[in-house]
């Protein structure tokens, strides 16, 4: 699934082989805390590339996702895993996960910060209408690669379909505002369209390969 391909996740048996190390609530707040400095460092790098057409695979490579870490064989993969006993997987480690979440998060933490400059020239229900949105979109992201993580695609592409009804209301919602010709939303609405298609063309991507991977799978089965 190219800088998204679900074999960068290591998932499936090695939640039960690779780590048999245990951990207390200090270690996996450590742990958490580093996970979440590569959803930033995905945004690092995302903002810097934001004007480049190929922002998404340049990012990606920066990520470590390109090259021979996108290309190894999962028994590769797993013997890397296996040398470094003590860090687990989790799905905070799927280049998608990453990905999906860097560039939700900053819709929704920037949407907080625009609204706020106008609050006195949009109405509550509207704000909320387009947060909820938000919100959605990432949680079917976020489903999406549980179920890729446990190798259903027909499940996982099922999920990006219900995430992609949310961007497109997203849009539509941002198309509303634009017509309000409120500064704020504007400067957050010009940015906002980027990322949106940006997810949505990462989505596209990994619903390509899921669905040759359920027609390759059909075809062993007959």
């Amino acid at each position: 699934m190219g800088n998204f391909d679900h074999d960068n996740s290591q998932s499936d048996h090695e939640w039960d082989d690779s780590w048999e190390t245990v951990w207390n609530e200090f270690d996996w707040e450590r742990y958490l805390a580093s996970e979440d400095n590569e959803i930033k460092k995905y945004q690092n790098l995302y903002n810097k590339l934001l004007m480049s057409h190929n922002r998404l695979d340049e990012v990606a490579l920066y990520m470590g996702w390109d090259g021979a870490a996108s290309h190894e064989t999962p028994e590769a993969i797993e013997t890397a895993i296996d040398s470094i006993p003590d860090q687990p997987y989790t799905l905070h480690k799927h280049p998608l996960f990453i990905a999906s979440k860097a560039l939700h998060c900053w819709l929704i933490d920037k949407w907080t910060q625009h609204v706020a400059l106008c609050s006195d020239q949009i109405g509550s229900l509207e704000a909320v209408r387009l947060q909820q949105a938000l919100s959605q979109s990432d949680y079917y992201g976020l489903l999406a690669v549980t179920a890729l993580d446990v190798g259903d695609y027909s499940l996982g592409i099922a999920y990006f379909k219900r995430g992609m009804s949310s961007v497109n209301l997203i849009l539509s919602l941002l198309d509303q505002f634009d017509r309000q010709q409120i500064e704020a939303l504007t400067r957050y609405s010009k940015h906002a369209r980027i990322r949106l298609f940006d997810i949505r063309e990462i989505w596209l991507r990994v619903m390509a390969d899921c669905r040759t991977a359920v027609a390759n799978k059909r075809s062993e089965e007959e």
